[in-house]
């Protein structure tokens, strides 16, 4: 920023603590935060006018009023605008003057020759820096320590993500993604201490040696992406996408070396590795308790045995088919062609050696890269169970929307003569990626009801795009052709059934 633009907007900001204001200057001022640096400048003065009228609340003159409230009031208003990206005016504040005290006036004036040289400025921090928010999707922010619009610099400080998708790149290299609720610390170019939720890591190399440290485990990278999600409690999954990560229990010491799709599950005293992990974060102990003896988990996946899946839609057109991704939409009416729905089938023969207590469908976003975000909200996902085992016989090759087994013309609609509903999941607006499905009675007793070893389960999409003139996003689910991303599967727990145990 050069020192015209510098002096121009400390003269304005003066004029807004002051209450002097007038039509001409707010409008300049309107025009002037539209910029980033800008923005930050009137953010940080109003930081320091409101901290300083709480630290000389006692001195207060002719009232108990609260100096700082119209400041605040305006720093909370940037704060939200920064947030949503938007950032091109300021609230006007009322037309209240401030009374203020010598001394006040005289600390305004010695702070505000501080700012005025610098030393308050963001740029003058920038030598500590070592990290940019590169990009915001949907980001609501709770208590943060370190600024949170796009393009901010970053030093060492807190981020708490409530809701949202936020990436960070660090100045060697380094890519963090933090997929809201997620509350971290930033320590450095080759350190970040995760607290609760999920972060994922893209690093290009094994010589920077980035760590994430979280309540009860250590992640070295080796040069790889991979994720980690704290949950309550500080139990930690960590899943590796590619390459290596050394994971190390901070309590007992154990380590142990993960390589691709491999995931493991860090405890406050023990490390469960499972390789056959099928989600990117690991669900709450209280949902999910740690097995006791004689329970048994099988996961059962679309790549095993007699599994398949995939997808069909009302009118084919080349270009757009992907063996990869299992493609899901619901059209307005003028753009039904577009419409598609996902099929899939689990070999569940050796479901019969458990007596099932819970059986839960998981579904790994992938992005698809067609349609809109903006043009699709929060879509609700409706799971069938396909009762007449005559149609479990279908190929994933030839399967199409006319020959589908219990299809129905409608985007969002299966025959109900040869469907059971089982339940619904939803998909917020803006994510796609992540872990998503059911658990559900209904799942097991279907699971249970089955006769020839194979059940077929149909998904559609109940929620329409909202736009008119279509573009919605197209929902995306990894196949078990994914080269990385994990295929849809059932997890069943239970106990081995009498009949096998003896």
């Amino acid at each position: 920023m050069d020192q015209q633009r510098r002096r121009e907007l400390f003269e304005l900001c003066d004029a807004v603590r002051e209450q002097t204001v007038t039509d001409a200057q707010w409008g300049r001022l309107q025009e002037l935060v539209a910029d980033p640096e800008s923005r930050e400048f009137y953010v940080e003065y109003m930081m320091m006018g409101s901290h300083l009228s709480h630290v000389l609340d006692g001195y207060h003159a002719e009232s108990n009023e609260n100096l700082a409230v119209p400041g605040q009031k305006m720093l909370d208003t940037l704060f939200q605008q920064s947030v949503s990206g938007d950032g091109n005016c300021v609230v006007q504040p009322s037309g209240r003057r401030w009374s203020t005290l010598i001394v006040y006036a005289v600390a305004m004036s010695l702070v505000l020759v501080a700012f005025w040289w610098g030393g308050f400025n963001s740029r003058a921090r920038e030598p500590n820096a070592f990290a940019t928010v590169t990009s915001l999707t949907h980001c609501k922010w709770g208590t943060s320590t370190l600024p949170t619009h796009r393009g901010a610099r970053l030093a060492e400080g807190e981020l708490e993500l409530l809701e949202g998708l936020a990436k960070i790149e660090l100045d060697n290299g380094v890519k963090l993604s933090l997929e809201g609720p997620v509350s971290l610390r930033l320590e450095s170019l080759t350190l970040c201490e995760v607290s609760s939720g999920l972060l994922l890591a893209a690093v290009p190399g094994a010589e920077i040696g980035f760590r994430v440290i979280t309540p009860t485990s250590e992640v070295l990278d080796l040069g790889t992406e991979f994720s980690v999600r704290v949950e309550d409690g500080g139990r930690t999954g960590v899943r590796v996408l590619s390459g290596e990560v050394d994971v190390t229990n901070r309590s007992s010491g154990e380590s142990h070396r993960l390589v691709e799709t491999q995931m493991i599950s860090v405890n406050a005293s023990n490390i469960d590795r499972s390789d056959d992990a099928m989600e990117v974060s690991i669900p709450s102990q209280e949902t999910r308790p740690e097995p006791a003896e004689g329970i048994k988990t099988r996961l059962i996946t679309t790549a095993q045995g007699r599994g398949r899946d995939a997808f069909v839609w009302r009118e084919l057109s080349s270009g757009y088919e992907s063996d990869e991704m299992l493609l899901l939409k619901h059209c307005v009416s003028h753009r039904s062609e577009w419409d598609r729905k996902v099929y899939v089938s689990f070999d569940v023969e050796s479901a019969k050696e458990l007596e099932i207590d819970s059986a839960e469908l998981r579904f790994t976003l992938v992005p698809s890269e067609l349609g809109y975000v903006t043009r699709q909200k929060d879509a609700v996902c409706r799971v069938y169970g396909i009762v007449d085992e005559s149609l479990d016989d279908w190929d994933e090759q030839s399967i199409n929307w006319q020959n589908a087994p219990a299809n129905a013309s409608a985007a969002d609609a299966v025959d109900p003569n040869l469907t059971i509903p089982l339940g619904s999941f939803v998909i917020p607006q803006g994510i796609q990626t992540g872990s998503v499905g059911l658990k559900s009675k209904s799942i097991r007793e279907f699971i249970e009801s089955d006769t020839n070893g194979v059940i077929t389960l149909i998904v559609v999409r109940e929620t329409r795009e909202n736009h008119w003139d279509g573009g919605g996003l197209v929902h995306a689910f990894a196949s078990k052709e994914h080269p990385s991303a994990f295929p849809p599967a059932i997890r069943l727990v239970g106990r081995q059934s009498n009949s096998q145990a003896n």
